[in-house]
């Protein structure tokens, strides 16, 4: 395994994400996402995007910090889109949702009515972004667009094991041999929760010809020990590649609506 990158668009957001400045308190240490994964109908993308950009605009008026939109970036499952939508804790849905307050019932109906005959399929799930065992990106996700997504489905019960791993040894490996960033999603509800997904963030495909930053920052017995900490945590590996649309996310923390 050549790329350990993993994007999550926090998505700081997640390679996908534009980290907030952490605080004291544990809540402080993680930044929660509302991800929809969504495989649009053949022939469907341009009326998809259309409809998903005015969604963006609407949640973003009902109160969410920013929508990100993601999609496959010739690696990975094709017409597949990823939206992220940040939320600081659960108690967010005890409040009601961005689109019930970003929406009049007409409207709502009526972007409906333009979505729901692209999707194929949907799954939302809540991922968290954990900034400890994160290195933040060091410009916007307009900046590097190529999210690299490792995903990891982990063996049972293995998940905070494999997170605290990965802070001991990638993230030093990633400072050290200057990657733009790695950021580390755990899954929270709506997926399996052995699912971890490691993302790093490029600005274009020919930086994956070099040498991947995070092992060139590692010693030989360090990236041996990872091989090994691979083979007692992890069932299945997959890679793939997303890129962050600005023409369909609107971002108003870093002026990104529609560029």
């Amino acid at each position: 395994m050549r790329y350990l990158g993993w994007f999550l668009a926090v998505v700081t957001a997640a390679g996908i994400c534009e980290v907030p400045q952490a605080g004291a308190q544990d809540q402080q240490r993680i930044q929660y996402f509302l991800m929809e994964e969504t495989m649009v109908r053949g022939g469907m993308g341009g009326q998809f995007e259309a409809a998903q950009k005015d969604y963006c605009a609407a949640v973003v008026r009902g109160g969410a910090p920013a929508c990100l939109v993601f999609s496959t970036a010739t690696f990975g499952k094709s017409n597949l889109y990823w939206t992220l939508l940040p939320f600081s804790s659960f108690i967010h849905y005890d409040q009601g949702k961005y689109t019930d307050k970003g929406l009049t019932p007409e409207q709502a109906k009526e972007l409906s009515a333009r979505r729901t005959p692209t999707i194929e399929s949907n799954k939302e799930s809540a991922i968290a972004l954990e900034l400890d065992s994160s290195l933040a990106p060091t410009g916007s996700n307009g900046d590097f667009p190529l999210n690299v997504v490792t995903e990891y489905r982990l063996k049972p019960g293995m998940t905070n094991y494999f997170v605290g791993t990965i802070k001991k040894t990638l993230l030093p490996g990633a400072k050290k041999g200057g990657a733009v960033a790695l950021e580390v999603f755990t899954t929270r509800m709506g997926e399996s929760p052995e699912r971890v997904m490691v993302v790093t963030r490029h600005k274009k495909f020919e930086e994956l010809d070099g040498a991947d930053p995070i092992l060139t920052g590692m010693s030989r017995t360090e990236r041996g020990s990872w091989d090994g900490i691979l083979t007692t945590y992890v069932q299945r590996i997959g890679m793939y590649i997303m890129r962050y649309r600005a023409d369909i996310s609107v971002d108003p923390r870093v002026g990104e609506t529609g560029k």
